[in-house]
C-alpha cells in the first residue's frame, strides 16, 4: 500500500522532470502509484500529478501542431503569404511545471516566448496539518494549538518546503512550548548538564498531558481541596522530579494511611474545631509549601477559619485535634480553647492520663460544686494537673472545697487524698 510520504515524493519528482521539459520521464513516475485503495490523501496527490501530466501533454502537442508546415502555395504563395502575413504568431504553450511558494502548491504554463502564467494555486500545507493535529489530538487547548500554529506558518513564509522535523524543532525551541511544558525543559536542562536522575527522560506532549491527567485523576481520587495539584503548573514540581504516576498514587496511599490510623474522635475534632477535612490534611502531608497557601486562601474566603499563618499552624491544629481526640475517647469536651494551649505548653503526651484521672473524678467534682454553689469539674483537675492557665486557682479551689467537706463529714469525703493521689497539689 502506498503511503502519503512516498506519494508526495513522486510527485516532487514528476514537477521536477516536467520543470526540465522531460514530459515522457514524468508520465512514467505515475507508474509508481496505483489508483487503488491507498486512501483518499494518497489518491488526490495521484489525481493532481495526473492532470498535471495531462496538461504538459497537451501543451507540448499544441507546440508540435503550431509547428507543422502549411499546405498549398508554391513559390507565389510563399512569396504572397509572405509579403500580405507580416504579423507575428501567438506565443504557444511549451510546458507545464508546478511548484511550492510558501505553503501553495502553484502549477505555471511555460510560454514558447519565455513567458509563464499562473493556472493553478493549491493550498498544501500537509506536514503542517499533520504537526498541527498531532498536538491538537494530544489534548492540548484550542489557543495553545494556535500559537503552534503561528510558528509553523512562520516557517512557510520564506518560500520553503519544510519538513515535519523542522517543524518540530522550531515550536520544542519556542518560549509558548518550553513555557507549557517546563518540566520537560528541566530535565533537558539536567541531562544536559550531567545530572540526570533515575527515570529522567523528555516526555512528548500526548505523554505529558496524558501524566498531568492521571495525576490529577489520583488527587481528585483523594478528596483533595479544589485548587492543590489541579493545573499544569501545578504538575511541573512533580514531573521534573520524574516523579511517575505509581510513586505519586503510593505516596497519597501513605499520607492516607496515617489518616485512617487517626481514630474518628480525633477526625471529629478536627471538623469541629477547624472545619478542615481529610483530603486538606492528605495535602498538607504531601506537600505543606503547596497545601498552606491553598489552605489560607480557603480561610481568608471563610473569615479566617482556620486562623493560619504558616505551616506550624497546620501542624498545631491536627496535634490540637488529637488532643481533643483523646478527651472525647474519655467522654469529656475540653475544646479547642484547652486542646491547643495542651499542644501550646508541650503537655500533649501528658494528657492522656490527664484526661483518664479527670473522667474519673468528674462526676464527684461537680457534685461537691453543687454543694457548695461553686462550679467545679473535670477541667479544673485538668487545669490543675498538667499545669495550664488558671491551674493554680482549680487546684486551690479544689482543695477548699474537699476540706470543707471534711470538715462537715467528719474528715471523710469524696475526693479524699487518695483518690486524687494522681493530681497535683500545686
Amino acid at each position: 500500500m502506498v503511503t502519503l510520504s512516498y506519494a508526495r515524493q513522486v510527485e516532487q519528482r514528476i514537477n521536477d522532470l516536467l520543470a526540465q521539459g522531460n514530459i515522457a520521464a514524468a508520465s512514467n513516475q505515475l507508474q509508481n502509484i496505483a489508483r487503488n485503495d491507498n486512501g483518499a490523501g494518497v489518491n488526490n496527490v495521484y489525481n493532481r500529478m495526473y492532470n498535471t501530466v495531462a496538461a504538459a501533454n497537451n501543451a507540448a502537442n499544441q507546440v508540435a501542431a503550431s509547428q507543422q508546415p502549411s499546405g498549398g502555395g508554391g513559390n507565389g504563395g510563399g512569396n504572397g503569404g509572405g509579403n500580405g502575413g507580416g504579423g507575428v504568431a501567438a506565443p504557444t504553450v511549451a510546458g507545464v511545471y508546478t511548484k511550492r511558494e510558501g505553503m501553495y502548491l502553484v502549477t505555471y504554463e511555460r510560454m514558447s516566448d519565455g513567458t509563464q502564467r499562473e493556472i493553478d494555486r493549491a493550498k498544501e500545507r500537509s506536514a503542517g496539518d499533520d504537526v498541527e493535529a498531532m498536538f491538537t489530538n494530544a489534548g492540548l487547548d484550542r489557543a495553545f494549538v494556535s500559537q503552534l500554529v503561528g510558528i509553523i506558518d512562520g516557517l512557510y513564509q520564506g518560500n520553503a518546503a519544510p519538513t515535519q522535523g523542522q517543524m518540530l524543532n522550531a515550536i520544542y525551541n519556542s518560549e509558548p512550548y518550553k513555557k507549557r511544558f517546563a518540566a520537560n525543559e528541566t530535565i533537558r536542562q539536567r541531562l544536559s548538564g550531567g545530572q540526570g536522575r533515575p527515570g529522567d527522560r523528555l516526555l512528548s506532549p500526548k505523554e505529558y498531558i496524558d501524566l498531568e491527567n492521571t495525576y490529577r485523576t489520583i488527587f481528585q481520587d483523594a478528596q483533595m481541596p479544589t485548587g492543590f495539584y489541579d493545573a499544569p503548573d501545578d504538575f511541573n514540581n512533580l514531573i521534573s522530579n520524574s516523579i511517575s504516576a505509581a510513586e505519586l498514587q503510593s505516596r497519597v496511599n501513605v499520607a492516607q494511611d496515617a489518616l485512617q490510623k487517626a481514630d474518628k474522635a480525633t477526625l471529629d475534632s478536627l471538623t469541629k474545631y477547624y472545619n478542615l477535612n481529610q483530603g486538606d490534611l492528605v495535602a498538607y502531608l504531601l506537600d505543606p509549601t503547596k497545601a498552606m497557601p491553598v489552605l489560607e486562601g480557603i480561610s481568608k474566603q471563610a473569615a479566617n477559619v482556620y486562623g493560619m499563618n504558616s505551616r506550624s499552624d497546620l501542624e498545631r491544629m491536627y496535634e490540637s485535634s488529637k488532643v481533643g481526640g483523646a478527651a472525647a475517647r474519655q467522654g469529656l469536651d475540653v475544646g479547642k480553647s484547652m486542646s491547643e494551649e495542651i499542644v501550646d505548653q508541650g503537655k500533649a503526651k501528658q494528657a492522656d492520663e490527664a484526661f483518664s484521672i479527670a473522667g474519673a473524678q468528674d462526676t464527684d467534682l461537680r457534685r461537691l460544686g453543687r454543694l457548695y454553689d461553686q462550679p467545679l469539674d473535670f477541667k479544673d483537675l485538668v487545669k490543675e494537673s498538667l499545669s495550664l492557665t488558671g491551674g493554680v486557682d482549680s487546684g486551690k479551689k479544689r482543695r477548699k472545697l474537699a476540706s470543707k467537706e471534711r470538715a462537715s463529714f467528719g474528715g471523710q469525703g469524696a475526693l479524699d487524698r487518695t483518690s486524687l493521689r494522681k493530681a497535683q497539689d500545686v
